[in-house]
């Protein structure tokens, strides 16, 4: 390895040649918010770490939720009391490691005629969650009258709400997110590449899982990686890797498909955030970034794993629940500018529809020894990975070494308190290495890259153009292990989804830049330019 041991893209081949001569402890395969926070709870106790995924990290479920760190209220309805604390209070302490990513907001719960709550069950749904989720007094729910609501929200339906609740959520980057436990596990010496698809496991001669062969999509070749332990965190695909590993016994997954619809911001300006039922189905609008997105329906789902698209009905579907509890805004589907699927793996339940199963995360171990943890939310990811890594440590005797990611702060999120990150702000904004610099643009940097920030207007200082998309992509790639343009406006910065007009005038400049620091060649730069081109399109083509 380098010196330097930058989560680069150009050193993704020499990381995969030394995870080849390493012998894992543990070898995670899937580099979503899962895996990447076995990884982290793993390395961080001292293992000796491997994870692999095959696309992009967080490209699957963990870059398509609904960018909410929950705390579950809606599993009271459920009496999944156990779900509600231990997510509730996971809230906290994912905030508390990744302020400029994890960030309160308020929420308003609207009662609703025929609803699912009245008066007297969303007080004390909310007292209870309130308690359960050891939520700091100063962030505890409070009442509001019919007026209060109008007053609240003006743009709500009179003739439907009745009342309702005020409540803190907290809102994410789930992309980043992932992405930030990926790099702080490799900071702690995990070995970690993306691209790079498990395609067999090495089995010994009495059929115990000891390895995987592992395909580089990038230089094509081939890597045998073996470990004691291996973990399947697939997400949806976890099924599919068990299928590779033997005949698939026991639980399985049940796939249910979730959509957001985005649209601008002035064609439908809440005051806040607000979560609100449909005909038992809860539907969130969220503020952020200059627009407004709602989401999300719940189907079943038994597609394509690698191809999952937003369907017209499903917009329709959205379309209603806004215009009806929103009546006077009127939206419609030539406003929305972007959209974004993804799949749920949830654990089937025989005779249960998708909107009543459960979010518990389960544990599997196949007779060849792998481990596959499957289901759960993204808010409670760390919990997840501590199961997984305590099972480890006791199957394989390891030394009984408690979890230690509670206080590890992640990559970006080195602030103490909000004030630091708001200074951080302030710093940048001053920062005079970028001529554009404003107060806007700071903050838009820092609620991205956090304590990184800096670190990405270093590029600058050999950069002639000053160019600021420039810059981002050349930090992205040389320490976000950024490969490919969707990996840049999706992944890094969530440009597709949030600020999908901007990236036709910044796609020329961001192509150059990769094909420069990654090599490309004319004809690989137009290769993955039309590929990115496509993933555009999608965004607004339903099926």
């Amino acid at each position: 390895m380098p010196e330097a041991r930058l989560f680069s893209s150009n050193q993704r081949v020499e990381i995969l040649e030394q995870m080849e001569k390493t012998p894992f402890d543990l070898l995670v395969v899937g580099g979503g918010i899962t895996g990447s926070g076995i990884a982290l709870d793993a390395a961080t106790r001292g293992f000796k770490v491997g994870l692999i995924e095959k696309n992009d990290f967080a490209s699957g479920t963990s870059s398509r939720s609904g960018k909410l760190i929950h705390g579950g209220l809606k599993y009271l309805k459920q009496g999944d009391l156990a779900l509600v604390k231990e997510v509730g209070r996971e809230r906290a302490i994912v905030h508390e490691n990744a302020r400029h990513l994890v960030i309160p907001i308020q929420m308003l719960f609207p009662i609703v005629k025929n609803g699912s709550f009245n008066k007297f069950t969303l007080k004390i749904g909310l007292s209870v969650y309130d308690r359960l989720a050891g939520v700091k007094k100063e962030e505890r729910h409070f009442m509001l009258s019919k007026k209060e609501v109008f007053a609240q929200e003006p743009l709500i339906n009179r003739d439907t709400v009745k009342g309702g609740g005020m409540y803190i959520e907290y809102r994410t980057d789930d992309s980043r997110l992932t992405l930030e436990v990926a790099k702080t596990a490799f900071e702690h010496g995990a070995l970690i590449s993306n691209y790079a698809e498990m395609v067999e496991f090495l089995q010994d001669e009495n059929g115990q899982a000891i390895g995987v062969v592992v395909l580089d999509h990038a230089s094509q070749r081939t890597f045998k990686l073996y470990a004691k332990f291996i973990v399947n965190a697939g997400g949806p695909w976890v099924d599919k890797i068990r299928r590779m590993e033997g005949e698939l016994q026991g639980k399985r997954l049940h796939l249910t498909k979730g959509i957001h619809i985005v649209v601008p911001f002035e064609r439908f300006p809440v005051k806040e955030s607000i979560y609100y039922d449909v005909k038992g189905r809860m539907i969130a609008v969220v503020p952020r970034d200059g627009c407004t997105y709602i989401g999300s329906t719940e189907n079943d789902y038994l597609g394509s794993l690698d191809d999952i698209r937003v369907s017209q009905s499903e917009v329709d579907y959205l379309l209603d629940c806004v215009n009806l509890m929103f009546p006077s805004v009127e939206l419609k589907q030539a406003d929305i500018i972007s959209t974004w699927a993804g799949l749920r793996p949830l654990i089937h339940e025989e005779g249960k529809a998708a909107g009543h199963l459960s979010r518990k995360d389960e544990i599997f171990i196949s007779e060849s020894g792998l481990i596959t943890i499957a289901g759960g939310k993204l808010t409670g990811y760390r919990k997840m990975a501590e199961r997984v890594v305590n099972l480890v440590q006791r199957k394989g005797g390891f030394p009984a070494v408690p979890s230690k990611t509670e206080t590890v702060k992640l990559t970006g999120g080195r602030f103490d308190n909000g004030e630091q990150l708001k200074q951080c702000i302030g710093s940048i904004a001053r920062d005079r290495r970028y001529p554009g610099m404003d107060a806007e643009t700071a903050s838009d940097l820092v609620f991205k890259y956090g304590s990184n920030a800096g670190k990405v207007l270093d590029y600058l200082e050999d950069m002639d153009t000053k160019s600021l998309i420039a810059a981002e992509v050349r930090f992205c790639i040389e320490q976000e292990m950024a490969m490919k343009l969707s990996d840049f406006f999706l992944r890094r910065t969530g440009r597709l989804l949030f600020k999908r007009k901007d990236i036709p005038a910044l796609l020329e400049a961001a192509a150059s830049e990769f094909a420069r620091v990654l090599g490309w060649d004319g004809e690989q730069a137009q290769k993955e330019k039309v590929q990115f081109n496509e993933e555009y399109a999608h965004a607004l083509q339903f099926i």
